[in-house]
């Protein structure tokens, strides 16, 4: 809703996620929750109920592509180049 606000149009909001039980417990809600998963009520059931209202799209995405990690995670290497140059577009 913040960025209509701002007068930009949002045809669809995708999350993508690397995580394929977290997703199963989004897209499920209570039906895959077990005793261990209690504590997740607020977070995951928030977003169950985005998906029902199709606010919301979950989709996969391998952790060696998200573009998150080069911002969150301390990357060396080849790792650390390749997302410099796609994110900064360094060459």
């Amino acid at each position: 809703k913040f960025m209509n606000y701002q007068g930009l149009e949002i045809r669809q909001n995708i999350v993508f996620r690397d995580n394929t039980s977290t997703m199963k417990l989004e897209e499920n809600g209570r039906m895959s929750a077990g005793k261990r998963t209690r504590h997740f009520d607020i977070k995951y059931f928030y977003i169950t109920d985005l998906i029902k209202r199709k606010e919301i799209t979950i989709k996969y995405c391998p952790t060696g592509s998200m573009w998150a990690d080069y911002m969150t995670k301390p990357l060396v290497g080849k790792d650390f180049h390749t997302y410099r140059k796609n994110i900064m577009n360094v060459n």
